[in-house]
């Protein structure tokens, strides 16, 4: 699918389109992969149902699986529509010229479930417990409404997962802002899906005379579920990216917004910058007599593609732990420039950045890259990667070039060793890079009122990136400011309180006490310090009226 059913207009001629670009080790009917597996039931009886069928490749037809495309709300339609989606949102994120590797999972097994028909209910979500997406189906003005025909929807909930397998400890975090990333950075993917569509760029383009400037269903996140859901019928859409959504530079972080419109204030900023990136586009590609409509088309593909390396290859640099949207910004910012070093581009990300009061000023978002540092030249990078003891010694003489405060334990998370493709002339350049990252324990006040206990520990660390080639720091990442941040988290944790998804309590004999509510959100209390765990299960409730 290309557009959501019933909203796709008569300038989209045919919402099906036929995708050939998967290269799995094997396919078997479901459709199933090594990585991949769908799981359909019957939505009323929650009995599985025959998987769709694959059709091996035969000379020169390429393998591919019985779909009838004359009737979408049919299981094989649905079971092949969802299963192509989530693997071309996988491809993005492992692009060589994106993250360049297998993106592993968020827990410790090689398939993801997929359920398109999971039962009856306004919400689709991603679980880690149980290695799922889960898709619902819900009755509106007459219809049933199936969230795994939409596709933003299911863009949106595959890049959870994958970025639960690159930044796991965001599922943890406790600041609002570590979750509305993770909400941000799946409806920026399910955009760029949408640009990655011949006939919907076409279609949108030769509406808007080629601008993205407008609201458009480029912009437009979930638009049948957002009508849906819409007591008045009146919402187009889910959530919109183009919006004014900001944060004021005074503002009491216990005052933000729940997470999901919070996330509008992150992918309003960055698609304006998108919109940036595609005016300069148009303008580069108009030459020769041609115009900037003519062009729109080559420029929209030219600059998604550099808004994609930037957004996805910034999540690598992110440092592990509690995070805030200062903290990607840099991140992105880090990971273009140790590739672009003078492109100016940047200024008006920092600029937009700044006026929508995700941070005080640009020299908050001043970054340093490709730097020589003589305990880094001086590493044996392979026994660096391949043990753990050589690593943990290296950070621990190098405390102060990975800021990990004298006397605190720190865990050194596996290394990683990736290879991406960079622009930096007419053809790619291959780079390696090395991840290490580093991780610790941050113990900070935490109200009495909440739990009874009187700290809290949250999770912080580094990450140092070394080009393995040069041998130099491309860039070192630790949060911008976690301290300022606390009270985000008190409101954070009072919120979940009052709606009884957490009830923190005081220690057990053995001063250890796991309680695990339906929602799976988990609040420990050990030697009289709270923890609590799993708090990404909050984005996949459905919003209730205390939330709008």
């Amino acid at each position: 699918m290309i557009q959501d059913p019933a909203v796709a207009g008569p300038k989209i001629d045919r919402v099906v389109e036929d995708w050939l670009g998967a290269h799995e080790d094997h396919y078997l009917d479901g459709p199933v992969t090594p990585r991949l597996a769908v799981v359909d039931l019957d939505p009323d009886t929650e009995q599985l149902v025959p998987g769709a069928e694959f059709l091996p490749p035969n000379g020169r037809t390429p393998g591919t699986y019985r779909a009838d495309t004359a009737m979408i709300e049919s299981p094989n339609f649905i079971q092949t529509s969802v299963f192509g989606t989530v693997l071309r949102t996988m491809y993005l994120f492992e692009e060589s010229d994106t993250l360049g590797r297998r993106v592993s999972w968020g827990f410790d097994a090689p398939q993801l479930f997929v359920v398109p028909r999971a039962g009856w209910k306004e919400n689709a979500f991603y679980e880690r417990r149980s290695h799922s997406l889960q898709f619902f189906a819900f009755r509106s003005g007459g219809r049933t409404v199936y969230t795994s025909l939409s596709r933003d929807i299911v863009a949106h909930e595959a890049a959870h997962a994958l970025l639960d397998g690159i930044a796991p400890d965001l599922y943890d975090a406790l600041d609002p802002q570590s979750l509305a990333l993770h909400e941000a950075i799946a409806d920026l993917v399910a955009m760029l899906i949408a640009f990655r569509s011949p006939r919907l760029r076409e279609a949108v383009l030769g509406e808007t005379n080629g601008s993205i400037e407008k609201s458009t269903e480029f912009s437009s996140i979930g638009e049948e579920f957002g009508r849906a859901i819409d007591p008045n019928g009146k919402a187009g859409y889910l959530r919109n990216l183009l919006n004014d959504a900001t944060l004021e530079p005074d503002m009491d972080p216990a005052g933000e917004p729940e997470e999901h419109e919070l996330s509008q204030v992150l992918t309003g900023v960055l698609y304006e910058f998108m919109y940036d990136l595609h005016e300069a586009k148009k303008k580069q590609l108009a030459v020769g007599g041609k115009t900037p409509f003519e062009v729109s088309g080559k420029a929209l593909v030219q600059a998604a593609e550099r808004f994609k390396r930037m957004i996805l290859r910034g999540l690598d640099y992110l440092p592990p732990g509690e995070i805030s949207f200062g903290d990607y910004a840099r991140a992105i910012l880090a990971a273009d420039q140790a590739s672009h070093p003078r492109d100016e581009r940047r200024q008006s990300l920092r600029n937009r950045l700044v006026r929508r009061g995700i941070v005080r000023s640009t020299d908050d978002l001043e970054v340093v890259t490709n730097v020589e540092v003589e305990a880094v030249s001086a590493a044996d990078l392979p026994s660096l990667v391949d043990s753990d003891w050589v690593a943990y010694t290296f950070a621990d003489r190098n405390r102060e070039l990975l800021r990990i405060p004298e006397g605190v334990q720190f865990q050194v998370l596996p290394r990683l060793v990736v290879t991406k493709d960079y622009y930096l002339g007419p053809t790619p350049t291959r780079i390696q890079e090395l991840l290490f990252k580093v991780r610790w324990s941050h113990v900070e006040e935490n109200p009495p009122d909440l739990g009874g206990t009187a700290t809290r520990r949250i999770q912080t660390g580094t990450t140092l990136v070394i080009d393995v080639g040069k041998q130099i720091v491309r860039a070192c990442m630790k949060p911008l400011d976690l301290g300022s941040r606390r009270r985000a988290r008190d409101a954070q944790l009072r919120r979940l309180m009052e709606r009884g998804l957490v009830h923190p309590s005081t220690a057990t004999d053995d001063e250890r006490l796991q309680q695990t509510l339906g929602t799976g959100i988990e609040a420990v209390v050990i030697g009289g310090t709270l923890r609590v765990r799993n708090t990404a299960r909050k984005l996949h409730i459905a919003k209730d009226a205390e939330d709008d």
